[in-house]
């Protein structure tokens, strides 16, 4: 009986489930590599692009095929990187050029498309979600002890030398919150284990920490999240939940000495910043929130100088911006001592550089990622991807999710995540195996448990 349970066990696993154990191993790398290494997330991917076609042949042979809504989303995402290299082209450049720029600042949305398959399989999935918060809690936990034993100085971090752990607390650790929270109202069984790891993920967001977006990111975060749950959360118990946990946060923010001497040094830079003229601000000394208004201020200039419909192509950003730039009074010593190629405001970004067409084609993503999400049966799986393209889109305003490369590999993972699988099924325990005891199957070799086709 049992060798027969093995048998038909190794058969379903067999040969075509051998790229999503591979999958599964280089995935737990690439997240933990996205805030720690940057060097590891392009091996990582690098590897997960090799086992894409053997997921492709699986997809195509299991007779897999893609929902309508799923369809449009790929499309818009193949959209928008083609637009982008005509623009470069547009503009003057070789198409080899061209595609090289794509390369670098939109691989993360390239490699969507040709990753979808991998992910498409819900275990592949389950997993990448398990390993980015067990990645984000442990990390974020670490940082916490650290920073209160005074092993680390409070809004410094403790992983000097790699990738700055600041990238951890902005859009992954508030919206892995948010995915907690959802398995919090959802999943009775794992109710403690979710409360806990949301509290130590705030925690160390409020106390150990000087990211100011992450802040802001948790609390609009949370009314999106409380309106998309609005039948749950304000009748019954629930209400109280709701309340008590926005009074731990408040307290937790009013306690922090980090965040409330960085609110106010945001809103001092903002004075200050108002306070000056063109010529005055190109060579005064900019914090990180006057030097992003700079940057807005610097980037409509070179927006009115060029095709508003085309833009002047990403490669030439650099050219038009310092164009922009010098005709508001900023010399060549401040020049080479700020970056200004990058204006971290990303809808500014595309419009420079693709114009009202591209910034459209870049904003239907989003929109067709949310109506793919909408008709997700899945409700973890739904309203999580919802919550984290709202922070997504709020971000942007000031930070880069795409074009910088620990960020845009996030927005990669949680669309793939959330989006690929038909039925994601996290920690659901009817007709889905545990994720857990399926991860340990899936790297053991052990049979799993019989599942219908994934999409």
């Amino acid at each position: 009986m049992t060798s027969s349970v093995l048998t038909n066990g190794h058969q379903g696993l067999g040969l075509q489930s051998l790229h999503v154990k591979l999958a599964m191993l280089v995935t737990a790398i690439l997240c933990a590599a996205l805030f720690t290494s940057v060097a590891l997330i392009n091996v990582s991917v690098l590897l997960l692009l090799l086992l894409a076609p053997w997921a492709w042949l699986h997809h195509h042979r299991s007779g897999q095929s893609l929902a309508p809504h799923s369809a449009g989303f790929l499309v818009a995402v193949v959209l928008f990187c083609v637009w982008d290299v005509f623009t470069n082209v547009y503009a003057g450049h070789s198409l080899q050029a061209s595609l090289k720029m794509l390369s670098r600042d939109l691989r993360p949305l390239a490699f969507v498309p040709i990753l979808w398959a991998l992910f498409a399989n819900p275990r592949l999935a389950r997993f990448a979600l398990w390993a980015l918060l067990v990645c984000a809690i442990l990390l974020a936990a670490l940082n916490l002890v650290l920073t209160l034993t005074g092993q680390v100085q409070q809004g410094q971090y403790f992983t000097k030398g790699l990738t700055h752990l600041s990238h951890l607390y902005g859009q992954a650790l508030v919206g892995l919150v948010f995915v907690l929270a959802q398995v919090f109202l959802l999943k009775p069984r794992w109710r403690w284990w979710a409360g806990t790891s949301i509290a130590v993920l705030i925690l160390s967001l409020l106390l150990a920490s000087e990211r100011r977006t992450g802040w802001l990111l948790l609390a609009a975060g949370f009314v999106v999240w409380a309106l998309l749950n609005a039948k749950r959360l304000f009748v019954g118990k629930y209400k109280w939940w709701v309340v008590l946990a926005f009074l731990v946060a408040l307290l937790a923010a009013f306690f922090s000495d980090i965040f409330n001497a960085r609110m106010a040094l945001a809103w001092k830079e903002y004075k200050h910043f108002a306070s000056l003229t063109p010529q005055e601000r190109a060579v005064t000394a900019f914090g990180s929130v006057s030097l992003r208004l700079q940057y807005v201020v610097t980037v409509l200039e070179a927006i009115e100088q060029s095709n508003w419909w085309v833009g002047v192509g990403s490669i030439d950003l650099a050219k038009a911006y310092q164009a922009a730039a010098t005709s508001l009074g900023v010399g060549p010593a401040t020049w080479d001592t700020f970056n200004w190629r990058n204006p971290h405001n990303e809808y500014l970004f595309m419009w420079a550089t693709k114009g009202l067409v591209g910034l459209g084609l870049y904003l239907s993503i989003f929109v067709l990622a949310c109506r793919a999400a909408w008709f997700k049966q899945d409700e973890v799986q739904r309203v999580s991807l919802l919550v984290f393209v709202f922070l997504f889109m709020l971000s942007i305003t000031a930070n880069s999710m795409v074009i910088d490369m620990p960020e845009g590999h996030l927005t990669m993972l949680v669309l793939l995540i959330f989006l690929a699988p038909k039925h994601l099924g996290f920690l659901d325990p009817h007709g889905h195996s545990d994720a857990l005891a399926e991860t340990a199957q899936g790297l053991m070799g052990m049979p799993a448990m019989p599942k219908g086709k994934s999409v």
